[in-house]
């Protein structure tokens, strides 16, 4: 069985980049969506009724500061993600793709293969997480996530 999920340090993908790059982003804000029109994969289908309860987008900085550590960590998602406040949306998805890019590259990755009973915690402050359809999608495989209420990005 694979269907590994893979995590990358935000934090590091951050410190990483070029001045530049740092003096560009900083103080720029992105609308987050349940799930963008520019989406590089489809969730699933919910409800009208779970559409209609749908928060209000959301409007995040492209790089955050932890509240604990307070270290800055770029703050992606490139399925909610739908525009840069301030920008074309080709300049906007192009300056994201440029970031994801920067950010998944291997030395930022930790790989998660799972085994029966493993547990993993981890902090959405500080990584971004994707989880890999690559086994049986046959096999039965459970998923307990638990979440709690944190602060606005800042």
């Amino acid at each position: 069985m694979a269907g590994d999920t893979q995590y990358v340090n935000m934090h590091d993908a951050y410190d990483d980049l070029a001045e530049d790059t740092k003096q560009k982003i900083e103080g720029l804000k992105a609308v987050h969506v349940y799930q963008s029109k520019y989406s590089p994969r489809l969730l699933g289908k919910i409800s009208e009724e779970s559409r209609r309860n749908l928060p209000p987008p959301g409007i995040h900085p492209l790089a955050r500061t932890h509240p604990e550590n307070g270290r800055k960590a770029l703050f992606l998602n490139p399925v909610r993600m739908e525009s840069i406040v301030g920008m074309e949306d080709k300049q906007a998805l192009a300056l994201i793709d440029e970031l994801m890019r920067h950010a998944t590259q291997k030395k930022y990755e930790y790989r998660h293969r799972w085994r029966h009973g493993d547990w993993v915690l981890w902090d959405n402050r500080s990584v971004m997480h994707q989880a890999n359809p690559d086994y049986d999608m046959a096999q039965r495989r459970y998923l307990y996530r638990l979440m709690l209420k944190g602060e606005t990005p800042v």
